[in-house]
C-alpha cells in the first residue's frame, strides 16, 4: 500500500512539475496502467523500461508535455503514430476527456493490449488501427483528417513525408525527441511553431516537443 501511495504522489507531483495538472481519479486511472503495463510486460515485448519509477517519468510524464506545449483545443481529432504500448496518446486522453484520439501500431500483440487497456479504463473516443501509417493512408483518407498527428517512436522525417494529407485545416504536427530540431533540416513543406524544452523529473534527462505546421499554413 505504501508503494502505491509514493507512485501516485510520483505521478501527481512530477506531472505538476512539468506544468500539467491531474485530478486524483486521473491519477488512479494511470496506476492501473501502469499495473496492466507490468503484467502484460512479463510475456509481452510492450516496453524495455520495466522499473515502475522510470516508467511514471519516461512514458506518462513525458507522454504529457504536449499539453503544456501547446494549448490543443477542445475535442480535437488526435492521431498518435507508432503508438506502441499508447505513448503518448492514452497518456493525453487520461488527462484530457475531450480528445478524440485515434492510435496507430503495426503489432499485433501491442494492438491486444490497448484494446485491453482502453476497455478496461472505459475510455471513449478512442479508435485503435491495427497497421502501418501507409496502410491507414490507403484505407482512411481522405475520410478522416486530425487536428494533430504526433509520434514518440518514429523518425520525425518519416512522419513529415507522410503525414500532411491527413491534417485538417490548421492542424498541427507535434513531435517528441531528445533534442531540438533544426529548421533547415524541414525543407520547405514544413515550418516550426515553437519548441518546448523541459527536464524531466528525477533526472531523468531533456526532452523536447517541436510544434510543426506545413509551410502553405503559415503563408496562408
Amino acid at each position: 500500500m505504501e508503494q502505491n501511495d509514493q507512485l501516485f504522489s510520483l505521478l501527481k507531483d512530477s506531472s505538476a512539475e512539468i506544468g500539467v495538472q491531474l485530478e486524483a481519479d486521473q491519477v488512479r486511472q494511470f496506476m492501473v496502467y501502469l499495473e496492466q503495463l507490468q503484467v502484460w510486460n512479463q510475456s509481452v515485448n510492450l516496453t524495455s523500461i520495466t522499473a515502475d519509477e522510470e516508467i511514471i517519468i519516461k512514458h506518462f510524464v513525458d507522454s504529457l508535455a504536449a499539453l503544456k506545449a501547446e494549448m490543443i483545443s477542445p475535442g480535437a481529432r488526435l492521431l498518435d503514430v507508432g503508438t506502441g504500448a499508447g505513448f503518448p496518446g492514452l497518456p493525453l486522453r487520461i488527462a484530457r476527456q475531450d480528445l478524440n484520439v485515434t492510435l496507430i501500431e503495426p503489432a499485433q500483440k501491442k494492438i491486444s493490449f490497448l484494446h485491453f487497456i482502453v476497455g478496461l479504463l472505459r475510455l471513449e473516443r478512442v479508435k485503435i488501427f491495427y497497421g502501418s501509417l501507409e496502410r491507414f493512408m490507403m484505407e482512411r483518407f481522405p475520410e478522416q483528417q486530425f487536428d494533430y498527428i504526433t509520434t514518440r517512436a518514429l523518425k520525425y522525417d518519416f512522419i513529415l513525408r507522410n503525414s500532411a494529407r491527413l491534417l485538417a485545416p490548421g492542424g498541427k504536427v507535434m513531435l517528441y525527441s531528445s533534442q531540438p530540431i533544426s529548421r533547415t533540416e524541414l525543407g520547405r513543406d514544413w515550418s516550426m511553431i515553437s519548441e518546448h524544452l523541459f527536464d524531466l523529473p528525477r533526472g531523468f534527462g531533456r526532452r523536447v516537443v517541436s510544434i510543426l505546421s506545413t509551410s502553405q499554413e503559415q503563408a496562408a
